[in-house]
């Protein structure tokens, strides 16, 4: 036998339906998610049913305990899971149990029954027979009253008054509001004992196989028309469109009210009691057995099982709950919470699973069918719902094929590891002719025509047409080698992919290469995409991201720019402008005129969508630098294969999640200090002082793909703009200022619907006393009234300090004033007298010329002592220290000195002088300056007149002494500066270090012009701040 077909699995489908579908489930272990290696494989028929996946949570994932009583989706959007070890509340990432440790209200931690009444009041059965409510974020014990038995709750539901019924496992149902018990009839099988609610108002029970009908407060049975229902209901579900859905006696059949409308036939349960049934939003009816697993059935036909051996962590369903976006959440009686989401990615796996092996090629042929290469376990063909194996048997010596084509004539070729080139022959396959000799690998084929194809190897590029392989390139500069992927463009130009060549163009016999240093992202090329419309070459690089090659330049697109994923295995064209690319994060849908935008420039980043294992794909991983990686079929679906089966996708039947995720605050911490726990009260939410580090733990109730749920967040009143929180929920701010903020977060579900509404809760961060407006009002009239205090006091300390300098001042000159006057009247006298005395000795004397000679001298020591006295009682006296005393003693002192030397003296002074008062350092160092300019000028210059003047300003004043004499040489007296003369002048002494010296003192200046025979000009410039007192 050359191939042997295999029966496509039925897994419980009626005889006339072949659906194609993928079940897989996951598990969820807190942020992980894990792909669990159970599919279930069909093929076409006239209805398709869709794939399903499941996620399942369990102990380790933070579910209390892993039986799981009951399932409720209340109006809030939470979902609630009751458990023999607490209550849950679940929000597609987080589990919040509540329990009698927590939650005093629950007299037992044993739920066995929820329910929600049409007022948002969840209903909380126990295992006790206690009831609870949960209403508004609070919990509160309800009674019940009259001999109601304290039993197991197995069902809660409502009636047309919006009563709340319960019912018990002893068989009683008891109205909450009064205790009234009504008791329902049992039938003789042994079965469940279950309520069905409506949401109208209708209650069912079935009790032992009997069916009953609460209607104006008493049970009836149920009627269906003059013809009762069978003696053994094994479930009943109320009708979306009308009536009610019975499953009886092995038959599933519905009662529109009038007629039995629709006829199922028998159920594929067989006479099993049903523990849930009911009818999907979808028109599906989803039924949940004791030990024989879950059942979807289609009303147009079709029905897909569910148990362990395909992805149902527990045969046992306990309960059913439809959430708001369609997807079917389960509990099991030990393998914890499921839920069943309808995947966008549907897997297709061969009955076989491949073998454990991985898909590396898939090709679409012209009959329909597919054909698939694969990583060790040879070639599958899927025809019309039948799968094909080729093997060894069949000719296919090595097991490893890496790439599959049909050519023109629709001839099925495959290019293997090690095995050759093999060509189709009826049901079998053969070394194509003239390729004995050639076993390299052969990952990738592209037939041209009819027997003539163009093949990647290790070894190169090589042509084969009719027997004949011909190695192209031979004449290349560079080494061909390692060929992944060829295309060839409209104008006949071949393209060709290298795993570390990079890029290689064939036209016209001529090779050339393309590698990263021609801009090339990798040289790792492992797909290609021909856009001759565009005159565009895309191409797919391992490492690289995506390259696009037009009018001789390379664009890159990366991760960078928003792809999920560097390595591009395949790239597909789906004919309504988008590309898919397989990858190692899953698949990309993504615009090509958004790709266009981006290389150009124009847009980062792209705007793409990911299909990943949320989505239904058993991996991330595809398979990449085998050709073909992909394929589309001629009913617009897509191929991919990965290193965990085959995928498809229709992308014309890609439904979009079109619900708007609701957005909760769930809790705000403030310091470590739960400040929030649920839903907040009448106005602003008040922070205690010093808790100004805040987090904001929030959430969305999405739960179609609740990983991919996307956050913005921000604090008004402390900032302006959006924070792109990604998938984080929780917001922290280190610190926030006391004042009023309004905390705000928006999301958006996994297919970017958002809620721009959101959540928000405005709060008051309370100040410290230190930080209130009356505090620091306080402490401001404090500082003030303390700077005050302090100006004051200083400004009397400043007063009192100059109060006592000026008394010190007015004391000192007094003492000066006392001085002068003793030292004028009496050693003035004294002095005077001893002159007036010589001179009369002298005048009188007759004695010799010697002892004449000595009273000369005592006279004029006398008189000069007389005249250095008077100066320094000028000096001394505070009565002159003003700038017009100064200018009048200065103007005396000249002319007595200049006089009796035969020196005229000119003096050029202003008639009226400011009231500037001097210093007695200023007047005494001044003066002694002055004093040795004139004497310099009366000694030693040789002049005729000396000119003395004074001008002053606002800055200060300079006094100016100018003579005619001989002049002298400024370089000499720079050298030496010890004496004022012209050359050959002797004497002089220090007198023009002396004067610079004393004006240097004072904080003035003294400058020397002089030039020999030119006289000489002293200027002595002192500023006014210096002078003045």
């Amino acid at each position: 036998m050359l191939s042997h077909k295999i029966a496509p699995v039925q897994a419980g489908f009626r005889a006339n339906t072949q659906p194609l579908l993928r079940h897989t489930t996951m598990r969820l272990v807190f942020a992980a998610l894990c792909t669990v290696a159970w599919c279930a494989t069909v093929g076409h028929c006239g209805a398709e049913l869709p794939s399903y996946f499941t996620r399942v949570w369990q102990v380790e994932d933070g579910l209390p305990q892993n039986g799981v009583t009951a399932v409720v989706q209340t109006q809030d959007g939470y979902i609630w899971v009751g458990t023999h070890n607490g209550l849950v509340r679940f929000d597609g990432v987080r589990f919040k149990v509540f329990d009698t440790g927590n939650t005093p209200q629950l007299q037992s931690s044993r739920i066995t029954a929820l329910f929600e009444d049409a007022e948002g009041n969840l209903w909380i059965g126990q295992e006790t027979g206690e009831l609870a409510r949960y209403t508004r974020g609070r919990f509160y014990p309800q009674e019940i009253g009259g001999a109601w038995l304290r039993a197991k709750i197995v069902g809660i539901g409502t009636d047309t008054a919006g009563d709340v019924w319960v019912l018990n496992n002893e068989g009683q149902l008891v109205r909450v509001r009064d205790g009234r018990i009504l008791t329902p009839p049992a039938g003789l099988a042994s079965g469940l004992i279950a309520l069905v609610n409506n949401g109208s108002g209708t209650i069912w029970v079935t009790r032992n196989g009997a069916a009953s009908v609460l209607a104006d407060g008493k049970l009836k049975p149920v009627q269906c028309g003059a013809e009762p229902v069978p003696d053994f209901v094994q479930g009943i579900s109320p009708a979306r469109g009308g009536g009610i859905w019975v499953v009886a006696d092995g038959t599933i059949r519905r009662w529109s009210g009038f007629e039995w409308d629709t006829d199922l036939g028998p159920a594929p349960w067989g006479t099993t009691a049903l523990s849930v049934f009911t009818e999907l939003r979808s028109g599906m009816l989803a039924a949940g057995t004791p030990d024989r697993g879950l059942y979807l059935l289609s009303t147009r036909g079709g029905v897909l099982h569910f148990s362990h051996t395909n992805g149902l962590p527990h045969d046992w369903v306990r309960s059913l709950c439809e959430d708001h976006e369609g997807n079917l959440w389960i509990g099991t009686g030990s393998g914890g919470l499921a839920v069943l989401r309808a995947g966008k990615v549907g897997v297709v796996n061969a009955p076989d699973h491949w073998q454990g092996r991985a898909v590396l090629a898939v090709t679409a042929a012209r009959d329909g069918a597919l054909w698939i290469g694969t990583e060790g376990a040879g070639l599958y063909c899927f025809r019309n719902g039948t799968w094909t194996h080729y093997g060894e048997e069949a000719g296919i010596s090595n097991l490893y094929v890496w790439s599959v084509a049909e050519d023109a004539s629709g001839r099925v070729w495959l290019g293997t590891w090690s095995g050759g080139l093999l060509m189709q022959q009826d049901n079998r396959f053969e070394r194509a002719p003239g390729t004995a000799e050639l076993t390299m690998p052969m990952p990738a084929l592209l037939p041209t025509s009819a027997d003539e194809l163009l093949v990647g190897t290790g070894s190169g590029l090589l042509h084969y047409k009719q027997g004949h392989p011909v190695w192209l390139g031979q004449n290349a500069h560079f080494q061909i080698h390692d060929v992944r992927t060829v295309v060839r463009d409209s104008a006949g130009t071949v393209w060709f992919g290298m795993y570390g060549g990079g890029l290689g163009m064939l036209k016209d016999g001529h090779v050339r290469q393309f590698t990263r240093k021609d801009g090339l992202s990798s040289d790792f090329v492992q797909s290609l995409f021909v856009d001759d419309e565009h005159g565009v070459l895309w191409i797919g690089t391992f490492g690289g991201g995506l390259n696009r090659l037009k009018d001789g330049r390379f664009a890159v697109i990366n991760a960078q720019h928003g792809l999920p994923n560097n390595v591009i295995c395949h790239i597909q064209d789906d004919g309504a402008g988008n590309f898919w690319l397989s990858t190692y994060a899953g698949i990309v849908r993504v615009s090509r005129a958004d790709l266009d935008r981006c290389a150009d420039g124009q847009t980062s980043p792209v705007q793409c969508t990911v299909f990943d294992t949320g989505d239904g794909m058993p991996t991330l991983e595809c398979t990449g630098g085998f050709q073909p990686a992909g394929c589309k079929t001629a009913d617009g679906k897509l191929w991919f294969p990965t290193t965990k089966g085959l995928v498809v996708i229709d992308p014309r039947n890609i439904r979009l999640n079109l619900h708007p995720p609701r957005v909760v605050i769930e809790e705000i911490w403030a310091k470590d200090r739960l400040v929030l726990d649920g839903q907040a009260g009448a106005g602003p939410l008040r922070i205690p002082p010093g808790c100004n580090r805040l987090e904001f733990r929030y959430t969305a109730l999405s739960f179609t793909a609740p990983e991919k749920v996307r956050f913005k967040y921000k604090l008004d009143g402390l900032e302006q703009d959006w924070t792109d929180a990604g998938a984080k929920r929780v917001a922290t701010y280190s610190y926030v200022p006391p004042g009023d903020y309004t905390f705000r977060v928006v999301a958006a579900n996994n297919d970017g619907v958002w809620n721009n509404s959101g959540a928000s809760i405005a709060l008051v961060v309370l100040p410290q006393y230190w930080q209130t407006w009356w505090f620091r009002g306080m402490i401001g009239v404090v500082v003030l009234s303390t700077v005050a205090g302090g100006v004051w006091f200083d400004t009397r300390r400043r007063l009192h300090r100059r109060l006592q300098h000026a008394e010190h001042q007015r004391a000192l000159e007094r003492e000066r004033a006392r001085i002068a006057k003793d030292i004028h009247d009496d050693l003035g006298a004294s002095l005077t007298r001893i002159t007036l005395l010589s001179q009369s000795v002298r005048d009188k004397l007759t004695a010799p010329a010697e002892a004449a000679a000595e009273l000369e001298r005592i006279y004029i020591t006398a008189r000069e002592m007389t005249r250095a006295m008077d100066e320094i009682v000028w000096a001394v006296n505070p009565q002159h220290d003003t700038l017009d005393s100064l200018a009048n003693y200065f103007g005396k002192c000249a002319q007595d000195l200049l006089i009796p030397a035969g020196i005229r003296c000119r003096l050029d002074m202003p008639m009226h002088l400011p009231a500037w008062q001097l210093t007695s350092e200023v007047r005494h160092n001044l003066f002694l300056a002055f004093k040795e300019a004139l004497n310099n000028a009366a000694k030693h210059a040789g002049a005729t007149e000396v000119r003395i003047s004074l001008a002053l300003d606002d800055a200060g004043f300079e006094l100016v002494v100018t003579d005619d004499g001989r002049g002298f040489a400024r370089a000499a007296a720079e050298n030496t500066a010890q004496q004022h003369t012209a050359p050959g002048r002797s004497g002089g002494g220090n007198g023009l270090l002396n004067m610079q010296q004393r004006m240097t003192e004072l904080g003035g200046k003294c400058i020397i012009e002089s030039a020999p025979g030119r006289g000489t000009r002293i200027r002595f410039i002192l500023p006014r701040k210096k002078a003045e007192v």
